[in-house]
This record gives C-alpha cells, structure tokens and sequence, in this order.
C-alpha cells in the first residue's frame, strides 16, 4: 500500500506540479498570478475527450493536438484578459482573470455537457512493483510529466526564443528597446503556459473523470504549492507540487479521505509560519 501511494501519490503531484509551473511562468513575465490556470487543465482535458471519443484518435495524438489547440487558447486569453489592461492595476488583471475563467468554465459545461465524462488511458492495465499493483496510467503520467520539464527546460535555457522569453520576463521595457516583439514573448508565454496545463487534463481525466469544475480544486492546489516552492521559482513549484500530491494521497489514506483538502491547508499554513517564503525563494537583484 505504501508504494501504491506513494506512485500515486508522485503522479498526481507533478501533475499539480505542472500546473504551478505554468502559473510561475506567467507570474515571471507579467508579475500577476494567473487564477485561471486550473480552467486551462479543464479545457485541455475537453479538448483531449473531442479528438480521442468523437474523432476517434490515439490518446497519444489526441494529447498532442489538444496542446496545439490550447496554445491557441492561451494566445486569446493573453489578448482578451491581461493586454487590454498591462496598464492597469494589478487587481484589474486578477479580477479579468477570474471572469474569464468563468467564462471557461461556462463555456465547457455549454459545449461538453455537465456530465462527467472520461477517455483512454495512455497504456492500460497494471504493473506489480514489489507486491504493489501500480496503474501504467500513474507511470505515464510520470514519464510525461518528467519529459515535458526537459523540453522546458531545453527551450528556456538553449534556444533563441527561450533566451526571449527570459528577457522579457526580467524587464519588458528593456527588451522593447532592444528590439525584441514583447507582445510575441508574452503570447508565447501564455501559450507554453497553456500548452503545459493543457496536457495535464488530458493526463489526469481518466483518472479522476472530466468535469467542467476539476480546473477549480486543481488550480487551488496548484497555488498551494507556489506558496510552498515559493514565489517564482519554477524549481520550487516542481517540489510544491510533489509535497501537495503526497500529502493529499498518504493524508486520504492514512487519516481521512474527507480531509483532504484540509490537510493540504494546514501544511500550506505551516510552511506559513515558518518559512513564508518558500523553500526555494528566487534571488531578485535591483537594479540602479
């Protein structure tokens, strides 16, 4: 049982890991925390049910071209919710982030249904681990979990367009100087950040079935663990994710499943009290 949780309990919490990454992604480059995020996973998974169940498609090219489609979304959601107001106050930006994840939200229950709905597991069946029946659905999202933080990194570390992104997201008015499109890296960010979360649902929904509010718990979850990686640390959202995932699973297990959710807040308000930073809190220089 304990190595069943404990599988479970790692492949949920990349899971929220992702998540937060995208979030600390869009925080990084806009300074406001995107409170939609969750609705993106929701609509990935959406958009993964269309390809796979009506059109037919293998999960695994379902997956991919859900992605594609919630770059997209991610690009209209930068040019509808945060552009028109980048010169408004923060909590203009927060406030439009929330209706719009309304909008997602609403928009999902009218187009898919409000019942839950599921689609195919990425590899069926079980493997036993050391007397443990561990699902092939926990070890693929791992796997592609573990993949999707390499090409993130490779594309935000050694290529062009990732070294565009960091300048952006370290000061906008000098990259606009130099020449570099700031409204092209924003959009980018919103889509890669889009892209990420999008995959998540696609992931998570046949484990958890699809509904039009899993983006609200998910997205609560994954902002829990921001708070504890802490604040722009992408590392840090990875590690936040993990320690989320594990304590929901070993805490449902081993106290109450009802108190889930409660669990994770009193951990959350631990690290509060004694390292309200973070474990990892980002080194921000000024400059002169």
């Amino acid at each position: 049982m304990f190595i069943q949780l404990l599988i479970s309990g790692i492949a949920v919490g990349v899971i929220y890991g992702l998540i937060a990454m995208g979030m600390v992604l869009i925080f990084r480059t806009v300074g406001i925390m995107n409170f939609a995020q969750g609705d993106f996973l929701m609509f990935g998974g959406y958009f993964a049910y269309t390809f796979n169940q009506m059109f037919g498609l293998n999960i695994v090219i379902s997956l991919i071209l859900a992605a594609l489609c919630m770059g997209v979304i991610g690009v209209i959601f930068m040019r509808t919710s945060y552009w028109a107001l980048r010169k408004a106050q923060a909590k203009a930006i927060i406030v439009s982030a929330m209706g719009a994840s309304i909008v997602l939200r609403e928009g999902a229950r009218h187009i898919w249904g409000a019942i839950p709905l599921t689609l195919d597991r990425v590899k069926e069946g079980s493997v036993v681990l050391a007397g443990a029946t561990i699902q092939w659905q926990y070890v693929a999202i791992i796997g592609i979990a573990l993949l999707m933080m390499l090409l993130v990194y490779f594309l935000l570390e050694k290529t062009f367009i990732g070294n565009i992104m960091q300048a952006t997201a370290q000061d906008q008015y000098m990259s606009s100087l130099v020449g570099i499109p700031v409204v092209v890296s924003i959009g980018l960010t919103f889509a890669l950040s889009a892209v990420i979360t999008g995959i998540c649902g696609g992931l998570l929904a046949p484990i958890f079935f699809l509904n039009n509010t899993m983006g609200t718990m998910a997205g609560s979850k994954a902002f829990a663990a921001i708070v504890i990686g802490g604040f722009g640390s992408v590392p840090g959202a990875i590690i936040g994710g993990l320690i989320v995932g594990l304590v929901e699973q070993f805490g449902g297990a081993y106290i109450s499943s009802t108190y889930q959710l409660a669990l994770i807040y009193i951990v959350l308000i631990v690290f509060l009290m004694f390292r309200p930073k973070g474990l990892f809190q980002e080194k921000i220089q000024e400059k002169a």
